[in-house]
């Protein structure tokens, strides 16, 4: 991976996200930073260990495991093993902040690393487009950001619940009852017999994994299996899309769908139609 330190245009610094540096450091020096750093910042290790210190605390960072760190929380790290080599990015930009406080990412955060093979072939293809810095790749890397924040998510969600894996696998089978069923009248108590567990752990343990009800989840592919309806078939009456995706009343499908959508059914139909 090549490393890659960018001067930012004016005009760069308007997209939502914008690149600052990427690369890898064959030997990792010992770094201090009493301020923080200017931009937000992600590391892991690609060999040997290191230590990360934090408001006084000590955080062993291995193979396994990675750190993200807003600007200007102060920090130190430095190797514990005789050579240690890290991967890193950074970047900053006018939408950072809330685009992470949406998603639940900490100040800072320090987790296991799930699908660390993924998040490395976005950092290449990052360091890659980088190493070619124009306008237009910097939308393009921009955009790799976003999808590599994306799948950070997916790693913290493992530092929270630690068995997301499991559960995951666990609730596949009502997610694709959900997917094949989703215009019949399906019930709590249905789903939860699907895995063998009572309807109050079944809401917990979705809700842990997903960050949704089972009710709001089915909820939601009935209106994507909607807005599906109304696109192919722009002759198709709003209480036809109603029932045929499982609603049984069309007022209250109009004001889901709205609630969701932010347009009701028939403005929908009309951007299509």
């Amino acid at each position: 991976m090549k490393t890659c330190f960018i001067v930012n245009t004016s005009l760069e610094k308007e997209l939502p996200i914008y690149l600052k540096s990427v690369g890898f450091n064959q030997s990792q020096e010992h770094i201090v930073r009493k301020n923080g750093h200017p931009d937000f910042h992600y590391l892991h290790t690609a060999q040997g260990r290191g230590v990360l210190i934090v408001d006084g605390k000590e955080y062993i960072v291995d193979e396994s495991v990675a750190f993200f760190l807003w600007p200007g929380v102060p920090h130190e790290y430095y190797a514990i093993s005789s050579e240690w080599s890290t991967v890193w990015l950074t970047f900053n930009g006018p939408a950072c902040e809330m685009i992470l406080k949406t998603m639940g990412i900490k100040p800072f955060e320090i987790f296991k690393l799930s699908s660390k093979q993924y998040l490395e072939g976005i950092l290449e293809a990052i360091s890659n487009k980088a190493s070619y810095y124009n306008y237009i790749v910097s939308i393009e890397c921009s955009q790799l950001i976003y999808s590599f924040i994306l799948h950070m998510v997916l790693n913290l969600q493992n530092k929270i619940e630690r068995n997301f894996e499991s559960n995951y696998l666990k609730l596949l089978p009502i997610l694709r009852y959900v997917e094949e069923n989703f215009a019949k009248n399906i019930t709590l108590e249905e789903l939860s017999k699907l895995i063998g567990l009572s309807p109050q752990h079944l809401c917990s343990i979705f809700k842990k994994t997903f960050q949704t009800t089972p009710y709001e989840y089915l909820i939601r592919i009935r209106i994507q299996k909607a807005k599906e309806l109304l696109i192919k078939n722009p002759l198709i009456q709003i209480k036809e899309v109603c029932y045929e995706v499982g609603f049984r009343n069309p007022s209250y499908f109009c004001y889901m769908f709205k609630k969701l959508e932010g347009i009701t059914p028939m403005q929908f139909k009309k951007l299509f139609g």
